[in-house]
């Protein structure tokens, strides 16, 4: 192990000074390697069984879909597909895949290769539908697919049962990123950790909670990432991941304290990216446990935390307080911000008839202890939430895990309550109010609705909303469902985050994307 660690250390800090490439700002030798840090590891590295941002960023830099959003854009624009086209009912989508596309086994990209990503998802008979794989996506985003063929050797269609307003938006995030369909028959089950994509990087070592080490691939279809490796290095501290930036040892890192900001935007040998985020930071109520499934308590929970107060705490100016579960501009967000309500005295009268069930067994509040966009220091947060419920004299305690721990007892209803958050992957509203309303999304052990709410009027709604082609008939539903939130309150929206990112200025290229995701292989050395 002391072996491994040593040759890790002197993969990540030293081979940024092997070889030679074009001079950098200072003079000197610009790197061949670039190397980002973040709080923790991928979990996997199959894009149809993900939903962390780690594993995303990951495949990010490995597979490719047919469709994707242009670059710091929601616009979408043909990718592996070289042009589409949508039937006038909605029904059948129609792809032309690109010739000369290879994955990184060399398997050529063809109609039936695109299919397999698809097919394994919904084919339970599937070879590659893996008995531990979750395709959690599948069920809530791509539900209404009922065929996925090859209809002309180059030319992919996907049909629907009914017409669903988000399915090319979609079909441009990281669920419909296509693999190899060699992938199986090379890896077995371990494919979920060995990817094998189209993408400007191809996977060469995966150090469990150490560093991914890409390297750039000679055949790739599109224009060449600029180093020869990319390491996703893993820095739990964020202060340690910081100095190390500082001193050059890494190239980027995410996860910043808002604090740190205002200082790093004067430093000149750095650049700082920052946007604002389609997320939302959230506490998550679950209906399942006795004493959260008394509406009056969630209300007494609710008017309880001054999200004013919450988002100067956690956030500290890189991002705004939540009044819905969705960002504004959003379709469907309410004209009028009335949801965002603080009364103490309020919250203390709807209390106090639970007060001596938590004297014996505190109410208590999950939370991860790595950072995420919405959520730039967790423990603070949920620190700061415990003493507005114990305001309300509710006693809480806090318990702080590893993200995958929290996680996996989000999923599977082991929790009472919780602090966690969403990035939205396609930038549409059914991504965010179906991941936490819809009764699909409520299933044990693949859960995003993590409340576990289920009510039959919203997911009429919610699914109503989804097949509405006009915007003004899907945004009048979304209004409906916002409007059932608020009188059941499943769970009780803090904070947006803002996006943010900093580079060393040597480089340049990098932009921000709309949903979060991050393509490194746009980054270059800075040009003199």
């Amino acid at each position: 192990m002391v072996k491994r660690l040593v040759v890790l250390l002197l993969l990540v800090s030293g081979i940024v000074l092997v070889g030679c490439g074009p001079k950098s700002q200072s003079g000197g030798e610009a790197p061949k390697v670039f190397i980002f840090a973040r709080g923790s590891d991928a979990q996997k590295l199959d894009p149809a069984d993900i939903d962390d941002g780690e594993s995303v960023n990951t495949l990010t830099q490995i597979c490719e879909g047919l469709v994707r959003f242009k670059s710091g854009t929601l616009e979408i624009e043909p990718w592996l597909a070289e042009s589409y086209s949508v039937s006038p009912d909605g029904l059948v989508y129609r792809f032309n895949i690109r010739e000369g596309v290879r994955f990184h086994d060399g398997t050529p990209l063809d109609a039936e290769a695109a299919a397999y990503s698809f097919q394994r998802q919904m084919d339970e008979a599937h070879p590659a539908h893996l008995p531990e794989a979750a395709f959690s996506y599948w069920s809530y985003l791509y539900q209404d697919v009922v065929a996925v063929e090859a209809v002309e050797p180059m030319v992919l269609e996907i049909r629907l049962s009914q017409a669903n307003a988000a399915m090319l938006r979609s079909l441009a995030i990281f669920p419909a990123w296509l693999i190899s369909p060699k992938s199986l028959e090379r890896y077995g089950s371990e494919m979920q950790r060995n990817p094998i994509g189209t993408g400007p990087y191809r996977l060469l070592e995966w150090r469990r909670n150490e560093a991914i080490i890409l390297e750039r691939n000679p055949d790739y279809w599109a224009e060449e990432p600029a180093f020869e490796r990319l390491v996703l290095k893993v820095v739990p501290d964020n202060t340690t991941r910081l100095l190390q930036l500082k001193s050059g040892a890494i190239h980027g890192m995410d996860g910043l304290q808002p604090t740190e900001v205002a200082a790093l935007k004067e430093d000149p040998s750095l650049t700082v990216y920052e946007d604002a985020g389609l997320n939302v930071g959230y506490m998550a109520l679950n209906l399942d446990r006795e004493r959260l499934s008394h509406l009056d308590l969630r209300r007494a929970i609710a008017l309880g935390i001054d999200k004013e107060a919450f988002a100067t705490v956690a956030l500290e100016g890189a991002g705004r307080p939540a009044s819905y579960p969705l960002p504004k501009g959003f379709l469907g967000y309410p004209d009028i911000e009335d949801a965002k309500v603080y009364d103490l005295e309020a919250a203390r009268r709807l209390a106090a008839p639970f007060k001596r069930s938590f004297e014996e067994k505190p109410l208590e509040i999950l939370v991860m202890n790595a950072p995420r966009p919405y959520l730039p220091d967790p423990v603070t947060a949920a620190t700061f939430v415990k003493s507005q419920i114990e305001a309300i004299g509710i006693p809480a305690k806090v318990v702080a895990l590893d993200f995958k721990t929290q996680l996996d007892r989000l999923r599977n209803g082991d929790f009472e309550t919780a602090l966690i958050g969403w990035v939205g992957d396609n930038g549409d509203t059914d991504n965010f109010l179906s991941v936490f309303f819809g009764s699909w999304a409520a299933e044990k052990g693949t859960a995003t609705n993590y409340s576990f709410y289920r009510n039959p009027e919203m997911d009429e709604l919610l699914l109503s909303a989804r097949r509405a082609i006009e915007p003004e008939e899907r945004a009048r539903l979304y209004e409906k469902a916002l409007a059932l939130w608020k009188r059941d309150v499943p769970l009780v929206p803090l904070c947006h985050g803002d996006n943010i990112v900093v580079l060393s200025s040597q480089f340049e290229g990098f932009r921000l994307q709309k949903i979060g995701d991050l393509r490194l292989s746009e980054v270059r050395p800075r040009a003199k």
